[in-house]
């Protein structure tokens, strides 16, 4: 059987058929089987589909109709057509058990030569359509296929954030769509100039917790030859190589793994610069990808080359591969970007009142601290509660900006240590060492005065009184003094010094020179008379628009998604439960349940803190009375608390303090 007439078969029951087409053999190119060799013919076509014309009288036809049946069933990859050598007008191959589609036609057996020849090249013909269509949609099938695995491929790769994962994908997605047994995955890392430096292997199919390890970008190794040419590497059997290559095949990794490489093919993951940035290097193309390959198959023809179609494939994950490896490095960059961003504004703020430094990155872990233990809670209100990782960096970034608003408060509010100025008391100071010094003279003067009336007589005993009310007055003048001072404090004032202020502005002293002064000014008292902290109702209010400021700044970011909570959150720390909270006096159900945690860890952070000259740090045990007091008066969230303190979520800090 010659090469021209493989899978091309005409089964007559003619004795005299061959004889009859001798003169047309090379034109139909066919070869010819007798009706009763049909069952006992292997028609072994190594996968390929086979055309099969029959050549019979109507009569074998109606006596062997089921036996041609069954023969065609149990070979799919035949096609055939009938022609019948019966009468022009012969119908009786309808009510047979054969498909009516099947037959071709009549032809006579007193029909000329040409005619018969013309209708057997005809049904070839037809055949050879039917077999081009079904190749075609074959075709088409595994395009189609492909392009939806690629579809995905490039969808999957654009979503995934997860960087380690990300490079997981693009290895198993480039396997699968070549049917490689294994592979591995390089990326480039380039120096501080940007210039390729070198190739970082980052994954292995085979084992996905290797140690990452260097390859220089040159032509010595396969994927350093193609990382630094930008060409690819389609190598039948990398243990066959010739020796005149560039690049060398390294049999260690199969030695160490137990493992036999044989075709390879490796690419260029290029970017939209046409800049390498990673390689792909796949092994052992299979038939089928689910099969696995012991070492020994690995050595024997079950390892195929790696094909053109596979190459423009894998070639295509590589380019969606460079984009999803790009985007990916681009939004990392910009988190990284942003989070300088964040960090450089915070310092910015906490320098102008460097007595809360380090308050605002406190509180951001303070209060992620009791986010991932909210997470964690599986009974009770917040057992449904559970924030991702996004919501978690929203809360993070809310609780770093909370304090932003800062920027826009005097700097002489934001750090007021005490009720007064330094400036101010030592005014006080100045004006009573003042009147002490009129005292004095107003009492060398009446010595003067006894001495020109009196002379020295009696002159000791005046002296010791004058003494006395010296010593008077100035102990009064000292208290005074001491009263202030105490009272300039930012703790809460003292009733009895309130009382003692009070009288003491309403006290003014005639000097030596005529004139009435004021031991204190309106101003100086109204701010001594503050019953707590340092600041008036004006300067508070002040300090309070930091809140409104800091929403106002934040929502002038264009948040993401995931981010787009952040100015609510920060907007939220200073609101109460009972509704007495600030800016907006927000009841329980409006403030959202991280406003809620941060409030716990603004506070915690504010007792605690060390750092502040105006005022001890109190203890664990105390802060926590002080917050529980806070939740008694419907200020903060108790269960939350609990959390907080059960949860121990402060211990980081507290240690590295």
């Amino acid at each position: 059987m010659s090469q021209s007439s493989d899978f091309k078969y005409i089964i007559t029951d003619d004795p005299f058929f061959e004889g009859k087409i001798a003169d047309y053999s090379k034109k139909l190119k066919t070869n010819v089987l007798s009706l009763s060799e049909l069952l006992t013919t292997d028609f072994d076509s190594q996968g390929k589909i086979i055309k099969v014309l029959f050549y019979i009288s109507r009569f074998e036809l109606e006596n062997k109709h089921k036996e041609i049946h069954q023969f065609l069933k149990v070979h799919p990859t035949i096609m055939s057509n009938i022609i019948v050598r019966a009468p022009i007008d012969y119908t009786g191959y309808m009510a047979l058990s054969i498909e009516e589609d099947l037959f071709f036609t009549n032809v006579p057996d007193d029909a000329p030569l040409v005619f018969l020849i013309k209708n057997l090249i005809n049904a070839f013909t037809s055949l050879q359509m039917i077999v081009d269509k079904f190749e075609l949609q074959k075709r088409i099938n595994v395009s189609t296929n492909e392009i939806s695995k690629l579809t995905k491929i490039g969808i999957s790769l654009a979503n995934e954030k997860d960087f380690t994962k990300l490079l997981r994908d693009i290895l198993n997605s480039a396997r699968e769509i070549s049917n490689s047994d294994s592979g591995s995955l390089y990326l480039v890392e380039k120096d501080e100039r940007g210039n390729p430096r070198n190739l970082r292997f980052k994954i292995s199919a085979l084992d996905l917790n290797s140690d990452e390890f260097i390859l220089p970008i040159n032509k010595k190794s396969i994927a350093g030859y193609v990382a630094f040419t930008g060409k690819q590497l389609n190598i039948p059997n990398v243990y066959e190589l010739s020796g005149k290559e560039e690049y060398k095949f390294n049999s260690d990794f199969d030695r160490m793994s137990n493992y036999y490489s044989k075709s390879m093919l490796v690419v260029p993951m290029k970017d939209h610069h046409d800049e390498v940035v990673g390689v792909i290097q796949l092994i052992n193309r299979k038939k089928n990808f689910q099969t696995k390959l012991s070492l020994e198959e690995m050595k024997t023809n079950s390892v195929l080359e790696y094909d053109k179609y596979s190459e423009e494939l894998v070639m295509a994950v590589a380019g969606q591969a460079a984009v999803a490896i790009q985007n990916n490095n681009l939004v990392h960059d910009i988190e990284t970007l942003f989070e300088g961003f964040v960090t450089a504004s915070v310092s910015a703020i906490e320098s102008r009142d460097p007595t809360t430094s380090g308050h605002s990155f406190r509180v951001a872990q303070y209060t992620v601290g009791l986010a991932e233990s909210v997470n964690s809670v599986q009974v009770g209100r917040f057992k449904d509660v559970n924030f991702n990782e996004s919501q978690i960096k929203e809360i993070r970034y809310a609780s770093l900006l909370h304090d932003f608003g800062k920027v826009g408060v005097r700097e002489k509010v934001l750090v007021k240590a005490k009720k007064l100025e330094d400036y101010e008391m030592d005014l006080i100071r100045w004006r009573f060492q003042f009147i002490l010094k009129d005292v004095e003279a107003k009492l060398s003067q009446k010595k003067i005065d006894y001495l020109k009336k009196h002379g020295n007589n009696g002159y000791p005993q005046f002296e010791k009184s004058i003494q006395l009310e010296y010593a008077l007055e100035k102990g009064k003048l000292e208290e005074m003094v001491r009263v202030i001072t105490d009272s300039n404090e930012p703790t809460i004032l003292e009733e009895g010094n309130s009382n003692f202020l009070e009288e003491i502005s309403k006290m003014s002293y005639h000097t030596t020179d005529g004139n009435q002064l004021s031991l204190l000014l309106p101003k100086e008292f109204g701010f001594l008379s503050i019953r707590r902290g340092s600041l008036d109702f004006e300067e508070r209010r002040e300090i309070e628009s930091h809140v409104e400021h800091t929403f106002q700044f934040l929502s002038k970011i264009p948040w993401t998604r995931e981010l787009k909570m952040v100015p609510s959150i920060a907007h939220g720390h200073h609101e109460k439960l009972n509704g007495s909270g600030y800016p907006r006096g927000l009841s329980a159900v409006e403030i959202p349940v991280q406003a809620k945690m941060m409030a716990i860890a603004d506070i915690f952070d504010a007792l605690t803190d060390q750092d502040r000259p105006y005022k001890k740090a109190v203890p664990l045990d105390r802060a926590f009375d002080i917050l529980k007091m806070e939740v008694r008066d419907q200020h903060i969230d108790g269960d939350l608390l609990d959390l907080f303190i059960e949860s121990r979520a402060y211990e980081k800090i507290q240690h590295k303090r």
